[in-house]
């Protein structure tokens, strides 16, 4: 039986050019390398199968509730500069490069002002605390390019060829794109800097783009608050086209065709930067939509919003494996666990594969709360020491159990097999080392098959040592007895190879590790949710609360429950006040020596203040709403949106008194479920969950 093969998905392309002031440079860059780079279409078309298998699974746990994933992604932006100090015009400054990364923030957390759609997207950006040797870090990578043959005058090559390639800069200076995400920051794009006429802003790739070229690249000039290039190119590095993608009208299903997201209307390429209004040819006539007229993947200046099934595709990309690992990283952690970081000693045996082939490998291997991300067989070159690497080390405590998943390319019924070197000498043994093995894993689901293991760590096992971990993966002895995995030196025909740095503590308390921390207002309070992936002689946490993000005070305590399997909890903070809200755990061991987690935030209204309040937030033909008294006579606009960001019902209202105004609703047809209701009084904004009986 020979292994099977089957067809890769071809990607829609639609020129990304507009008519004058800034543009994307990610159609020229993604197209031409669509075209001509065999291995970068492997990939992507790799990551928008995995995006939709996702997607049909999740597509409800997504957008409702605390059950959807928040993500914090480390990145480091590389200021590749022509020699000017800091402050000038190619080398912006630590203030305004930070301020550029809150901005992203907020639109991504939905809080920047004037922001509709879908609001919070659920997934953070934060400067990398540590770099690649594990040493604390700015975030910020000050490079000077002006030795680079003719960057100083063009820049970099999106679509010209007088400046430099792209990888040349990439090569120059960039980190491991699979613990942080990269932003080069230069002077010029295709010799032009941004400052008058028309000229490309920046351009992302795609996960699953080699790792070779994953990133952004974008002007120094955009590297500004208010600027939406930095939230544009970061929504097609989370798996966003833009808006007119595809053919006008649309051919083909919604979820497949054009920019694959269903409450954006077919439109073409907009004239001029200007929101369009009036009928839209492309979907029939209907009138044009906020969905994309406001959208921060158009070609507006007008952009508010992104859409409800932008965010699932956007955190369905989070969840893959070509970003999973940036969400787990060492990167943006406060502390580490040793420094210096020494390598493990080197195995007896290197594995060679064969046949280089992305239809095989191991792309995503999750365990002691690290997801340790690679490519595929052809990606990793056959064998991926990832062993030298601090980033990737991994924390486990002597006699403790842990589950861990591996996510094997499964074009093939598959086979897995590992090992941890204990005993530190380089050998991997089978009977003492080896702590999982199957067989037979499938059926073939290309991207899409997760196996479980768990493994206990010995007593004996060496500790406070760095030792080596052993991945091997390969087709399934269903295609031949002589593809068993006999041993850790075995010699892959098609899969790989691939080690990982290990330490192990000695009965002694790790820190806890978090799969999630998280907060969200609930009315005058917050509700925080956390939960843990194993917790070791953990006696408690100490909740704590700041105004400024700084000076923290205590608030709560929750006993920890000390289960080495992980546990959930949560806590209500009433009445913090309002603005701006930061919180943080303190973890407290039995023996009191105590750790941090990452620090969350949540904006926090003043309800008492508001001039418009629900009556209800259960309706079933109409929605009650009380106006406090002195409203005066300025409009209420009322919004009534289904999950996704749709418009479904826009009303005015003019209340000049204390009164209970009763909208109407008998002449709309609503399923029975959550909706959102937008009221703006105002300079005043709120959105609320409202549910259909």
């Amino acid at each position: 039986m020979k292994p099977l093969s089957i067809l890769l998905f071809p990607l829609l392309f639609f020129a990304c050019y507009a008519q004058s002031q800034e543009r994307c440079g990610f159609d020229i860059v993604h197209q031409r390398r669509m075209n001509t780079d065999p291995v970068y279409k492997a990939g992507i078309d790799q990551q928008k199968a995995l995006i939709r298998e996702y997607i049909s699974k999740h597509q409800n746990e997504l957008l409702n509730g605390p059950t959807a994933a928040f993500y914090t992604i480390p990145v480091v932006v590389h200021v590749v500069h022509t020699g000017g100090a800091i402050g000038s015009i190619y080398n912006p400054t630590t203030a305004q490069i930070q301020s550029t990364i809150n901005y992203l923030n907020q639109v991504y957390e939905g809080t920047y002002p004037g922001t509709e759609g879908v609001g919070d997207i659920q997934i953070n950006f934060a400067l990398a605390t540590r770099d690649p040797n594990c040493n604390p870090t700015s975030g910020i990578n000050r490079v000077d390019g002006s030795g680079i043959p003719n960057y100083t005058a063009f820049g970099v090559n999106a679509n010209n060829a007088t400046g430099v390639d792209e990888t040349t800069i990439k090569n120059l200076v960039g980190w491991d794109p699979f613990r942080y995400y990269n932003i080069w920051v230069v002077n010029r794009i295709d010799s032009k800097d941004g400052t008058s006429g028309s000229f490309i802003a920046g351009y992302a790739y795609f996960p699953g783009a080699p790792p070779a070229l994953d990133g952004t690249i974008m002007l120094a000039t955009q590297m500004n608050t208010g600027r939406k290039t930095l939230p544009h190119e970061i929504g097609h590095a989370f798996g966003l086209y833009h808006p007119f993608e595809g053919a006008c009208p649309e051919v083909g299903s919604c979820a497949l065709a054009g920019d694959e997201i269903c409450d954006t209307d077919p439109v073409s390429q907009p004239a001029g930067f200007v929101c369009r209004t009036g009928p839209n040819a492309c979907a029939g006539g209907t009138p044009y939509s906020i969905n994309t007229e406001h959208n921060y993947m158009n070609y507006t200046n007008c952009a508010t919003l992104f859409t409800g099934d932008q965010k699932i595709r956007m955190l369905a990309a989070a969840a893959g494996p070509f970003r999973s690992g940036l969400s787990t990283s060492w990167a943006k952690s406060a502390t580490y666990p040793i420094l210096p970081f020494t390598p493990p000693i080197p195995a007896a045996c290197t594995p060679v594969t064969t046949t280089l082939s992305n239809t095989t490998g191991n792309l995503n291997f999750f365990i002691g709360n690290r997801n340790l991300t690679s490519g595929s067989t052809e990606d990793d070159n056959g064998y991926l020491n990832a062993a030298n690497g601090c980033l990737n080390l991994v924390q486990l405590i002597q006699n403790n159990t842990y589950s861990f998943s591996f996510n094997p390319v499964s074009f093939n019924f598959e086979q897995v097999r590992a090992w941890i070197d204990y005993n530190n000498n380089g050998v991997f043994e089978n009977a003492t080392e080896e702590v999982f093995y199957q067989d037979g894993i499938g059926p073939p689901s290309p991207y899409n098959v997760t196996v479980n293991g768990s493994l206990t760590v010995p007593p004996t096992a060496v500790a406070n040592t760095v030792l080596r971990m052993r991945v091997i993966e390969e087709i399934s002895t269903l295609y031949g007895a002589g593809y068993a995995i006999s041993s850790s030196c075995y010699n892959p025909f098609l899969g790989q190879a691939e080690d990982f740095p290990v330490i192990i503590a000695s009965n002694v308390a790790l820190p806890v590790s978090y799969t999630s921390f998280f907060a969200k207002a609930e009315g005058n309070d917050v509700l925080l949710n956390w939960k843990t992936e194993s917790e070791s002689d953990n006696d408690l946490f100490l909740i704590e609360r700041a105004a400024d993000g700084r000076h923290f005070s205590e608030v709560g305590r929750v006993k920890g429950r000390n289960d080495n399997r992980g546990a959930t909890y949560q806590f209500l903070d009433k009445q913090p006040g309002i603005g701006l809200m930061y919180y943080r755990l303190k973890q407290i061991d039995i023996d009191g020596s105590s750790r941090y987690s990452v620090i969350v935030k949540v904006t926090m209204a003043d309800l008492a203040k508001r001039s418009v309040h629900l009556v209800s937030n259960l309706f079933d033909q109409e929605i009650r709403l009380q106006f406090g008294a002195g409203t005066g006579d300025t409009k209420t606009v009322l919004r009534l949106m289904d999950i996704s960001g749709r418009q479904l019902l826009s009303k005015a209202i003019h209340s000049g008194r204390s009164s209970v105004e009763t909208i109407d609703l008998t002449g709309i047809h609503l399923n029975s479920g959550m909706y959102l209701l937008e009221m703006i009084h105002g300079t005043d904004r709120w959105i609320e969950k409202v549910f259909k009986k």
